[in-house]
């Protein structure tokens, strides 16, 4: 990966995401993202530098957005709980879903 280009997104997979903040399973399941620095890559995962989780919950009329904080800023994000990751080539990009009118 290129120096420059270590601003990332991880998306989440559900189950995952809740055990890693301790949220209880859910009947909708949510879609989750993390947004930090990638500081190193171990063989089960990558560490990640960050402070928020967030979650994306559907709602009945669009997406409900909650912010899980953490006191600790680095993570080991296991690549089993990883569904895709989005690299910025500069940092401060907005990540989540907008919606569109057809």
């Amino acid at each position: 990966m290129d120096e420059n280009s270590r601003e990332v997104a991880v998306w989440l997979h559900d189950d995952r995401a809740r055990l890693i903040v301790g949220a209880a399973p859910a009947n909708n399941p949510s879609r989750w993202a993390i947004q930090g620095t990638m500081v190193g890559e171990a063989g089960v995962g990558l560490w990640l530098r960050t402070n928020t989780i967030q979650e994306f919950r559907p709602t009945a009329v669009g997406t409900k957005q909650v912010n899980w904080l953490f006191a600790s800023t680095e993570l080991l994000i296991r690549w089993d709980a990883v569904i895709t990751i989005q690299v910025f080539e500069s940092s401060g990009k907005e990540i989540g879903f907008k919606p569109t009118t057809s």
